[in-house]
């Protein structure tokens, strides 16, 4: 004797409302679309002229950018031809052009080395003040590096310390470390402050292999600052 299920005979039932659910659905967003048309137009326009102009937007910025890259490299090849000061005209109208890009950052240190390499060394701080990079890039950390040296070049000794010491702080490479290590103790002697420079001649030892060669140039100096301490 077969069973017969409860729920079995209503299923074409359920099959039926759930069509009838989705057709009134239909009819009733078709409803909606009708009454709302001048809204969804105008929603479909603005959402197209949105996407119209991101694209605009990336294309531009991507021309722009090329423009960048190209001029700097046209600079640089002035620069291998000895042509320093239009070199350096070159450069102030590049970074008011392209300040928005990348490549402003590398034109600002290309343009602040040439004018402490000429004898410019005001220039030089005023341009990497007024760019103010962070110290947390590569190009951040070579701009601090030139600044310090440009301080060094006027005679501002505690000026330039406190930035090698960032330099210094803030460098990954060993090298770079160190040699702003050396540079903040140098600053340091020029200011009378020998137990200091030896402070860093010592930090600059421990952080050397003992068979690294150039060991013997940091014990000298080093030495040096303690007997004239003394």
């Amino acid at each position: 004797m077969s069973r017969h299920h409860p729920g079995a005979r209503r299923q074409p039932h359920k099959a039926e409302e759930q069509d009838d659910a989705f057709i009134a659905g239909v009819l009733d967003a078709s409803s909606w679309a009708k009454r709302h048309q001048q809204r969804l137009i105008v929603l479909a326009v603005a959402v197209t002229v949105t996407l119209a102009m991101g694209l605009y937007w990336v294309s531009y910025r991507r021309s722009v950018r090329t423009q960048a890259i190209n001029q700097l490299e046209s600079i640089q090849q002035t620069i291998g031809l000895a042509a320093v000061e239009d070199a350096k005209q070159q450069l102030q109208a590049f970074i008011a052009r392209f300040g928005s890009t990348s490549q402003v950052d590398e034109a600002v240190l290309l343009l602040a080395r040439l004018n402490l390499e000429t004898g410019n060394a005001p220039v030089a701080i005023n341009v990497l003040e007024t760019a103010n990079l962070t110290l947390r890039t590569p190009i951040g950390l070579q701009a601090a590096s030139l600044l310090a040296r440009a301080y060094e070049d006027q005679g501002r000794w505690e000026d330039a310390e406190n930035l090698f010491l960032d330099v210094a702080a803030q460098a990954d490479l060993q090298f770079a470390r160190l040699e702003a290590l050396e540079a903040a103790a140098r600053a340091r002697f020029r200011q009378r402050d020998l137990a200091g420079a030896a402070e860093l001649y010592q930090e600059i030892l421990d952080d050397l292999e003992d068979t690294d060669p150039s060991r013997g140039i940091y014990e000298l100096r080093l030495a040096e600052m303690n007997a004239l301490a003394s």
